[in-house]
């Protein structure tokens, strides 16, 4: 009931509403993916789980790593004043499905040499499941215009509406008596194809299919987008590369442990995702040192609710693996408490992160990131044979640590930074109290 009243009062909250609504979804999703994640990992078991996470990782991986980075070029023009946001639109919906079409492409040449230990049905579904790739590309596409036109409402619909399908669907599998790799492989991927074909209906009827200066638009995107795709690229790569070496080096029981350790340890995500979800657009419209000033005071408060969660999650954890998947996942244990520290840090970067993408300035990161994706993969290759899937887990954590490390050195001599604006302060607790209080007196005035 309280993420009902949450997502009602989002209007009259502004800018905190739509975190707090985005936040309220992502715990709702966060239920739904443990209860789907219970479901798969008893009833298939790790090795079960491991091949299932093999045959769906491939389009959102490929789709993902390909989007030239129009999606964030997309919401940082939106948000600028004079500019056409329905040629934009209808120019980066013509470009992410061209490149979707690339990503079938790849994929169908990397998937059988790579999975190559797997069964030959498990390489198969892998190969025909990249028909997803242009609907996750256009998912990108589409979540990335609802944030520029701040439509929250329908941004957290289009996120948990997938996964609570998913659920349904795994639930009438186990009630059939058909929980199997291949099925409910295609209960995590269908949901998304009516999903993504409605939100483009919806936002081609706003803007009208034709649109003039497609070709200016497209050097816009492009132009932006090139700048911050080694950021989308460093991103996605540092999600999946992991779990895609697992998949090469390991068996499939290993991966399906891991990636039951990497789901549960992204409960730390639903804050920061929340809060960078709002921050870019709002800050993309703000002067380089009110962005700067926005981006270190989410920063600075998002990071003690992270410590105070990370600390209780690192307690429990034990006892929350064993509860929620059985006793055959019990080696996973050590892998989430290490990763649990990973997301922490990741996350926080990831926040400050957006403040170089709001001022136009998306190389200062894209650099970083990419320094650090070759070194994991570096380690990831050194590690993951000597020591599993913990391996993977600290290769993980410790390029997350120099990232940090590289954002941290950017921001004070680049930026002149001072260390005070990386402390938190009375005043960061006076400053929230205060939001809260006026929007709530607001809230009020407008019932």
């Amino acid at each position: 009931m309280a993420i009902v009243n949450l997502i009602k009062q989002r209007r009259s909250l502004g800018s905190l509403g739509n975190v707090l609504q985005i936040f309220a979804s992502n715990v709702f999703i966060l239920g739904l993916n443990v209860i789907t994640g219970i479901i798969i990992a008893r009833y298939l078991g790790p090795e079960g789980r491991g091949e299932q996470a093999a045959m769906i990782m491939w389009p959102t991986f490929l789709a993902y790593s390909l989007t030239l980075g129009i999606p964030a070029s997309l919401v940082y023009y939106m948000k600028k004043k004079d500019e056409n946001q329905g040629s934009l639109y209808i120019t980066s919906l013509y470009m992410s499905l061209i490149l979707g079409c690339v990503a079938i492409a790849v994929g169908f040449v990397i998937i059988p040499f790579w999975m190559r230990e797997y069964s030959k049905g498990v390489i198969e579904f892998a190969t025909w499941a990249l028909i997803m790739a242009p609907i996750a590309m256009l998912g990108t596409i589409n979540v990335a215009a609802l944030q520029s036109r701040e439509e929250y409402h329908r941004y957290n619909f289009i996120r948990y509406f997938p996964v609570f399908s998913t659920l349904v669907l795994l639930l009438g599998l186990v009630v059939t008596d058909h929980v199997t790799p291949f099925y409910t492989s295609v209960a995590y991927l269908f949901p998304a194809i009516p999903v993504a074909i409605w939100v483009t209906i919806k936002m081609i009827s706003n803007y009208k299919i034709k649109q003039k200066n497609k070709i200016e638009s497209g050097k816009k995107l492009l132009s932006y987008g090139i700048r911050s795709y080694g950021t989308d690229v460093a991103g996605t790569f540092s999600g999946y590369i992991d779990q895609i070496l697992v998949v090469g080096l390991l068996s499939p029981s290993s991966l399906g442990l891991y990636v039951v350790s990497l789901n549960l340890s992204k409960m730390l995500n639903t804050i920061q995702y929340a809060i960078s979800s709002v921050l870019f657009p709002k800050a993309s419209g703000l002067t380089q040192v009110d962005a700067i000033n926005l981006t270190f005071r989410v920063f600075r408060i998002s990071i003690v609710i992270t410590m105070i969660l990370g600390i209780g999650i690192f307690i429990v954890a034990p006892y929350l693996l064993i509860l929620l998947y059985g006793e055959t996942f019990v080696e996973a244990i050590a892998v989430f408490r290490i990763l649990i520290f990973q997301t922490a840090i990741y996350s926080t970067s990831w926040i400050l992160s957006q403040g170089f993408m709001s001022i136009g300035k998306p190389g200062s990161v894209t650099i970083l990131r990419i320094i650090s994706l070759g070194l994991n993969v570096i380690l990831l290759n050194i590690f993951i044979p000597l020591l599993g899937i913990e391996g993977a887990a600290i290769s993980l954590l410790i390029t997350s640590m120099i990232e940090i490390i590289g954002i941290f050195l950017i921001y004070t001599i680049r930026y002149k930074v001072k260390l005070g604006n990386w402390i938190v302060s009375k005043k960061d607790i006076l400053w929230v109290t205060q939001r809260i209080r006026n929007q709530k007196n607001h809230s009020r005035e407008s019932m």
